[in-house]
């Protein structure tokens, strides 16, 4: 077996917020979206990102890119820590980090066609003549599965899936190495997310590409990932082969995540496991595991004391005390 390499290495990455109290004269607050978290990503692989809204999926795969700066932490892109850029020399690796977002008709700007939106970002970052990025911007289009004939439609001419599809073609216009996958078919229709996901998976064989992917649907995670990583309240919970942490979830909040999906099987079910108490506000982190206030197997040592991710059987690691 071919030795991995990381592509991405986040090392201790958090990202803090400043609000405002809501009471008059009340004291800003600090909401902890992302909350020292290490991981890394290998070249060529889909690492799936799952966990309630409001965990810090998001946040973590714009500091990944930059379109966010990290409040502490080293993000190593392929052997260089693009958190220390400055904006001038972070330009020079943008065309190779890029992004698919949630939704398909507020991300593309309504008053430019589909040709305009896919190849502006080869007008920004090339040289290239308005023929030679026309021609390259059909050549997207055919390769997203668009006629050459929808390329001077406007945005609202066109369907929810196709116009992620015009996403996605505008992602690989700069012919990138790594792209966030933003909840790529949240906002889609069940018949038309299945299409969408196969188009992502051939576009990462067809161009070598290594995604982040980040989702609610657990199914669909399973189905593209490599590996899955589980976050809480802006940390990392669990990290595992997508077989395995779907057959041996470890981490208590995995269990329950998992024993959520829809089970078809009548006679083998999985026993539901419901969690009580609401999650804790981001700007008010429980003290310890910042899952204890949820969590079913709750010990006094767990509230003074924050896990570690440890591995605790090869590629699989939780971070839990349960198995310290």
């Amino acid at each position: 077996m071919a030795e991995q390499i990381p592509l991405i290495e986040a090392r201790h990455l958090s990202k803090h917020f400043i609000s405002k109290s809501h009471r008059l004269g009340g004291d800003k607050l600090i909401v902890k979206a992302v909350n020292d978290v290490s991981f890394d990503i290998m070249k060529n692989e889909t690492l799936g990102l799952v966990g309630e809204s409001g965990c810090g999926k998001s946040t973590t795969g714009r500091l990944l890119i930059r379109l966010l700066e990290p409040t502490s932490g080293s993000i190593i892109y392929d052997g260089r820590d693009i958190a220390q850029y400055s904006n001038r020399e972070i330009r020079g690796v943008r065309k190779e980090l890029q992004i698919i977002f949630q939704d398909p008709f507020s991300s593309l700007n309504p008053r430019m066609t589909c040709l305009d939106i896919i190849t502006e970002p080869l007008l920004i970052h090339t040289k290239m003549s308005r023929t030679e990025r026309t021609e390259a911007g059909y050549e997207l289009l055919n390769y997203v599965g668009l006629p050459k004939q929808y390329a001077l439609r406007f945005p609202h001419e066109f369907s929810g899936g196709q116009r992620q599809r015009i996403g996605i073609a505008r992602a690989l216009a700069l012919k990138p190495k790594f792209i966030v996958c933003d909840e790529p078919v949240s906002a889609l229709d069940v018949s038309v997310q299945s299409q969408v996901l196969n188009l992502i998976v051939k576009l990462q064989e067809e161009f070598n590409l290594t995604y982040l992917f980040i989702a609610h649907g657990l199914n669909v995670v399973k189905y593209i990932s490599d590996r899955v990583g589980v976050m809480y309240l802006g940390s990392i919970m669990e990290m595992a082969g997508s077989e395995e942490i779907y057959e041996k979830p470890l981490h208590p909040y995995t269990q329950s995540l998992i024993s959520a999906i829809p089970d078809t099987d009548v006679e083998n079910k999985r026993q539901r496991v419901i969690l009580e108490g609401d999650v804790p506000s981001p700007t008010n982190l429980p003290s310890g595991c910042p899952f204890h206030t949820r969590c079913r197997f709750c010990k006094k040592e767990c509230s003074e004391a924050k896990p570690e991710l440890k591995e605790v059987s090869p590629g699989h690691q939780v971070a839990c005390l349960l198995y310290e």
